[in-house]
Parts: structure tokens; sequence; C-alpha cells
């Protein structure tokens, strides 16, 4: 896998994920970095800032804002405690009120609120998220290493969800194969697969299920 090929390896209908969350996962850095082929010292530790929205009904929509940019993937297939996540919007800040009207609140599936300006910023959207009685905007920060075994791109995330810290690993290829080999291989079969919308959820306590660990 060349580096442009890992730059474009996002989640999409064309990966399987494993990931799961917890607060005791050093031994499973330490065997991806011992497993894993190089990888392009830009891409070894990333850190982004980003900010989850967050619904009490809906499990299947994984919506934030990163960067300068809402990003909003649907959960489309499970297969073999594997998941597969459909990008279906990628949008710009400022974002037009139309847009959030006719496109982005109807996925929400909540309440259109009162808009009053033509286009918005950042900002003024997370402030009317925040006003919606079912959405909840969680701030997460995150410290992404990456490593590559069998092929597969392997994460060991360090995160805080608002003031608690925890950490993720993850598994994610194109190949069912790949992924459920790389995972054997790394001892984490034991693990529930959890996806980024279940765990803010639990840290959230909305729904009332532990991590992994």
């Amino acid at each position: 896998m060349n580096e442009q090929e890992l730059k474009n390896s996002e989640p999409t209908a064309l990966f399987f994920e494993f990931r799961t969350f917890g607060h005791n996962f050093t031994k499973y850095q330490e065997k991806m970095a011992k497993l894993s082929v190089p990888v392009p010292d830009d891409l070894r530790v990333r850190i982004f800032n980003e900010i989850y929205i967050i619904f009490n009904s809906i499990d299947d929509i994984n919506i934030k804002v990163k960067n300068n940019k809402l990003d909003i993937k649907k959960l489309i297939h499970s297969y073999e405690n594997l998941e597969q996540w459909d990008t279906i919007m990628k949008q710009d800040f400022p974002i037009s009120k139309q847009i959030l009207i006719d496109e982005i609140f109807p996925v929400f599936k909540a309440d259109i609120p009162i808009i009053e300006n033509d286009v918005l910023d950042k900002k003024q959207f997370i402030s009317i998220v925040k006003r919606q009685k079912n959405l909840l905007a969680v701030p997460v920060q995150k410290q992404r290493h990456a490593y590559i075994v069998n092929l597969a791109i392997c994460e060991f995330v360090e995160i805080i969800i608002d003031n608690d810290y925890l950490y993720s690993v993850s598994v994610k290829s194109m190949d069912v194969k790949e992924v459920t080999k790389t995972v054997s291989e790394l001892e984490l079969n034991s693990f529930e697969n959890i996806n980024y919308v279940q765990a803010i959820k639990r840290v959230k306590d909305i729904i009332s299920k532990p991590l992994a660990n």
C-alpha cells in the first residue's frame, strides 16, 4: 500500500471495519507496531479536533464537523462482526439555509429549527444544533497512530470525549479476510465492535452499556 492509497483510505462503502473502545489497549498498540510495515511520516501520527452530532434514537448515522466541513456517513451493512459505512454527504461551511432545511436536518430526523441567516458558518450551525432538544454536539479530540498489518489499515487512537479520556483500536480493509486475520493476530477477537456513535453514547450515559474494557 503506497502513501497515496493510505491518504485516501477513509472508511467508505468499500471498507470493512472493526473498531472498539476502552481504557487499556497499550499491549495491542505494541502488537500493531511490531507487525506493521513502515508508514509515511506525515501519516504516522495525526491530531484532529472534531464535533460529533449525536441524536438519541438513531445509531446508524455518523455526523461530525471536521475542519471546516460537515461529514455525514451511514452504516449500510454489518457482516461477521464488521461494519461498512458509506459517506452520504460532505459539505463545506458556510452552508446555505436551504441545504440545512432540505437535506441536513431531515437526516437528523429532527424538527426544522428557525434559521434566521441565509448562510451559516460552523459556529452558527453548532449553536443551532445545541438548541435542539434531541441533538447533542460533542467535542472529540483524537490523536491517531497509524499502522499497516497484513495490508489492513490499523489505528491506535487516544481520545478525549468532552473530559473523558479513552482509547480506540481499529482494523479496516476492503477485504474481509484481511480484517478478520489481522483482528485475530492482534488478539482483538474477544472485544465488541463499537463505533464512534455507540462509544460517545456510552460515555455520555445516553445508553447504559460499558466500553470494551
